[in-house]
C-alpha cells in the first residue's frame, strides 16, 4: 500500500519503458495517467491490466508528482534555504569549452552527422510523426503554421496543430505545454492564435513579438490556478519554425552554457524579450565555438541539443583548470 501522505505513484507492468506515472483525471470510468517516458495515456478501469503501485519512497513519490505536475518542490526548496542558510551552486561540469566539446565527441562518436545523435535528438527526414522527432517537427511546423496557413485554417485547427507540434519532442513538458494548452479556455484562443501568427511571421521588432504571445498564454494548473509560461513552451514555436534564428531555451542549462562560453545569464530570470536576446547569444556564441573545433550544426535545435545533453547527461565534474 501507498504512504497514505505520499502521492499514488503507479508502474504498468507490460509497458516499464513508460517509467513511473500519476493520475490526472479519474472519471467516467476511465483513468487518465501521466508517465514519465510514456506521457499521457487514457484506460478503461475495468480494463486496464497490469497497473501496481511504485516501488518508491515518499519522498520520491512527492518529488515525481511535483515534477510530473510542472511544479515547484516547496519541501526542497524550504530545506535548502534553512536556518538562512543559501543553496551551494554546484561546481561547473567542464572546466572549459574544450572539455564540453571533447565530451560530445565521445558520446556523440561522429557528431552531429553521427548515427547516435541522430537517432537520439535530430530525427530522420523519412520517418513520419514523432518517429522523425526534431526533423519532423521541423517539416510540421512550417507546413502546419505557415503564413497560408494562418489564412485558411481555422483557429481550432491551428491550436490543434500548435499543439502536436508540441507533442513531436520531450522539450517542453505535457503539464506546462500540449495539456496545459488543451484546457485552455475558448475566449482565449483567439488571442493567442493572433499573437502567434505576429510571433512566426510578424516583422517588427521580435522581443515585442515575443512578449505579446506570452502574454496570451492563458494556461492554468488542474485546480484552475494561473500557470507561469515556462522558457521552453515560450520558446518552442519560434525554435521549430524559424531553427536557423531562433533557439530553445532551458534556463538551467543556458545558464551553465553562459559561464563556458562568457555570457553570463541568469536562470531565474522571467520570461520577456530582453532575457531571450541574451539567452540566443549564448547559443550563436556556442554555434561560433563549434564551428571553430570542426562540427557542424545544421542550426540552432543542433546547438540547443548540444547544450541541453552535455549539462543533462551530468558526466563526471571536469577537474579544475592546471595551474600553469
Amino acid at each position: 500500500m501507498s504512504n497514505p501522505k505520499s502521492p499514488a505513484v503507479f508502474v504498468l507492468e507490460n509497458q516499464p519503458e513508460w517509467g513511473a506515472g500519476i493520475v490526472l483525471e479519474d472519471r467516467d470510468g476511465k483513468w487518465v495517467l501521466l508517465f514519465e517516458q510514456g506521457g499521457r495515456r487514457v484506460f478503461n478501469k475495468l480494463l486496464i491490466k497490469g497497473l501496481k503501485s511504485a516501488d518508491m519512497s515518499p519522498g520520491d513519490a512527492i518529488a515525481l508528482d511535483a515534477k510530473l505536475r510542472g511544479r515547484p518542490l516547496k519541501a526542497a526548496t524550504a530545506k535548502s534555504t534553512k536556518k538562512g542558510k543559501k543553496p551551494t551552486a554546484p561546481p561547473p561540469l567542464y572546466a572549459a569549452f574544450a572539455d564540453q566539446v571533447r565530451w560530445f565527441e565521445t558520446f556523440f562518436v561522429g557528431g552531429f552527422e553521427g548515427e547516435r545523435f541522430i537517432e537520439e535528438e535530430r530525427g530522420r527526414a523519412d520517418r513520419k510523426g514523432k518517429n522523425g522527432y526534431k526533423t519532423a517537427a521541423i517539416a510540421f511546423a512550417q507546413e502546419h503554421l505557415s503564413p497560408e496557413r494562418f489564412e485558411t485554417a481555422s483557429e481550432e485547427e491551428l491550436l490543434a496543430a500548435t499543439k502536436k507540434l508540441i507533442q513531436f519532442t520531450n522539450i517542453v513538458h505535457p503539464m506546462e505545454g500540449a495539456i496545459a494548452l488543451g484546457a485552455m479556455k475558448a475566449e482565449d484562443h483567439a488571442p493567442f492564435i493572433a499573437a502567434t501568427k505576429t510571433l512566426l511571421h510578424g516583422t517588427s521588432d521580435y522581443a515585442g513579438r515575443f512578449e505579446r504571445f506570452v502574454d496570451t498564454v492563458n494556461i492554468s494548473d488542474a485546480e484552475g490556478k494561473a500557470k507561469k509560461v515556462t522558457w521552453p513552451l515560450a520558446t518552442l514555436l519560434s525554435a521549430m519554425y524559424h531553427p536557423t534564428e531562433h533557439v530553445c531555451v532551458k534556463p538551467t542549462a543556458f545558464e551553465a552554457q553562459g559561464a563556458l562560453v562568457g555570457l553570463p545569464v541568469d536562470k531565474s530570470q522571467p520570461v520577456t524579450g530582453a532575457a531571450y536576446a541574451r539567452f540566443r547569444e549564448v547559443a550563436l556564441a556556442t554555434q561560433k565555438r563549434l564551428i571553430e573545433a570542426g562540427h557542424h550544426p545544421r542550426d540552432l535545435m543542433d546547438v540547443y541539443s548540444f547544450i541541453w545533453r552535455s549539462h543533462a547527461e551530468k558526466p563526471a565534474r571536469a577537474a579544475p583548470p592546471a595551474t600553469p
